[in-house]
């Protein structure tokens, strides 16, 4: 086992090495797919602990091997979107559990943030819902914000992003940070192709952030509907090309 726990929850020690061996008999399930999500509540502090056991043969080889767990770049991108003032909910450890030198499972445990996510408030939709639409402006103003630092979300979604009222505006924070890239951003809007939103609040989203960027609004919802399109397309293909390939020969591996 290795792991990494924040000095200002020290106190959890006891209870973060304990997971691996008490997490399955927890309650609190908020997820349960690939990786399973709880929340639970100790000492004092309500906290989310993510379970990265769901990974192909060759990721589990590539974790072990050259590149960092989940929950490993879980906890460092938090770290690093709080120095640029990013808002996420605040990291406390993680674990990362081996047999024979492979990775089998990894945890990310982080505090609890009450706040509504994006796929909330934008429930039932309506173009005319001025709040909706200040907070796709927002949204828009925040994106802008993240793509001038170099920081591209590619678990942007809906779901990943939580927002708080402040005054007469709103503030963002980000969920799920294991997959994102540092560096220049060139094409920002190609960010929201990941963000499941009726058609007309995607528009709404791109007009200003292209008044923001100084772009033609209306070329940048062309451009984003075609590049999504394509990218739709691709992906089916590599869906199909993995299942015929990549996925039987991790099949026959994990039968041995």
């Amino acid at each position: 086992m290795k792991y990494k726990i924040r000095d200002e929850y020290a106190g959890l020690k006891d209870f973060i090495l304990r997971l691996p061996s008490v997490f399955e008999g927890m309650g609190g399930v908020i997820r349960d797919y690939r990786n399973v999500i709880k929340i639970v509540e100790v000492e004092g502090y309500k906290l989310v602990i993510k379970n990265f056991r769901g990974m192909y043969f060759f990721n589990r080889l590539a974790y072990s091997l050259f590149r960092k767990s989940k929950a490993v770049r879980s906890y460092e991108y938090s770290e690093r979107l709080n120095q640029h003032g990013i808002a996420t909910p605040s990291h406390v450890a993680w674990i990362n559990l081996y047999s024979m030198g492979m990775l089998q499972e990894s945890y990310f445990v982080s505090v609890f943030t009450p706040l509504p996510t994006l796929e909330q408030c934008m429930d039932n939709f309506d173009a005319t819902n001025q709040t909706q639409t200040r907070i796709l402006e927002a949204l828009a103003a925040f994106s802008k914000r993240l793509h001038e630092l170099g920081i591209f979300h590619y678990d942007f979604s809906v779901g990943n992003i939580l927002v708080k009222s402040v005054g007469d505006g709103y503030e963002f924070s980000l969920l799920d940070l294991n997959r994102m890239r540092f560096g220049p951003v060139i094409k920002g809007y190609k960010n929201f192709a990941t963000l499941n939103l009726p058609t007309d609040a995607i528009n709404i989203l791109l007009r200003s952030y292209g008044r923001l960027n100084d772009e033609d609004p209306d070329h940048l919802v062309d451009r984003f509907w075609k590049y999504k399109n394509r990218k739709a397309s691709l992906r089916r293909a590599r869906k199909k090309l993995r299942k015929h390939t990549v996925t039987r020969l991790e099949n026959i591996l994990g039968k041995n």
